[in-house]
């Protein structure tokens, strides 16, 4: 297996990252309940393939960059600065249009529910899934394609990975916000792992960071009524937040490629 071509390791990835997913899913089904789907899915997948094709020299790169944390600080800005921007961006539209909080007694306790949150999604969430988007997939479809086309061939791959959440956690007039948001996010997602030296452990904390202030905090602002046309808002501003991200992709790539040419 250790001759198979980057495209057929990715298929693999694939063909087993869904499954290893979705079993939670599809056993409800034949119950006849609903289930998401296991997020360490993905993890498990990529180790399966790294082990199978690259030995115990894919393991330990693979690790290393999983807990690779000396990067650049700006990355970390990033990573923690840009989702509380959209956010504030977002709920500052959303309240100018009219939409309205809900009573201050409803969210008092948000803020003291925050720190376990973020603890929980980033070691439960974040470590089940960045290792097989990023840490795999982008990592192998970028020995095949530019940053940004890989990004744009991961997006609807990782938007179809949740399905099993359509219609429950994600009501149906949500989900076109969702997967917009999803589009913007893998390309932004990218950015950071590219910029932070193939580092996991940063798509990891913005995945976190990003799930925590939007699912875990402001959308339980505002009330029911008006969390649907905030997910747009929200959505829309990824998706435009994510524009920025793929000029920067592009433009490494061509500052790389011409420096390659310059050697």
């Amino acid at each position: 297996m250790k001759e198979m071509t980057t495209a057929k390791r990715l298929v693999l990835f694939f063909a087993l990252a869904f499954p290893l997913s979705w079993y939670p899913w599809i056993i409800a089904l034949i119950k006849g309940t609903t289930s998401g789907p296991n997020p360490l899915g993905p993890l498990v997948a990529a180790l399966i393939v790294t082990a199978l094709t690259e030995g115990r020299t894919g393991i330990k790169d693979f690790l290393k960059r999983l807990v690779r944390w000396r990067v650049d600080i700006r990355w970390y800005a990033v990573v923690f600065l840009l989702p509380l921007f959209c956010c504030l961006v977002a709920a500052g539209i959303a309240l100018a249009k009219g939409a309205q909080l809900k009573p201050a007694a409803e969210y008092s306790n948000l803020w003291s529910e925050l720190p376990p949150k973020f603890v929980f999604i980033l070691l439960f969430i974040g470590l089940g899934e960045e290792p097989g988007w990023r840490g795999y997939a982008i990592e192998k479809l970028q020995k095949l394609y530019s940053p940004l086309k890989s990004s744009l061939i991961l997006a609807p791959i990782w938007a179809l990975w949740h399905l099993p959440l359509m219609g429950s956690e994600f009501p149906a007039p949500i989900i076109p916000a969702f997967l917009l948001s999803v589009v913007g996010a893998t390309i932004v997602l990218t950015l950071v792992y590219n910029g932070a030296n193939r580092s996991i452990l940063l798509p990891m904390l913005l995945h976190a960071t990003v799930n925590t202030v939007a699912s875990g905090f402001m959308f339980q602002l505002f009330r029911p009524q008006d969390v649907t046309s905030v997910w747009y808002i929200y959505a829309v501003i990824w998706f435009a937040t994510s524009m920025t991200a793929a000029y920067l992709l592009k433009s490494r790539t061509t500052t790389v490629a011409a420096l390659q040419t310059a050697r």
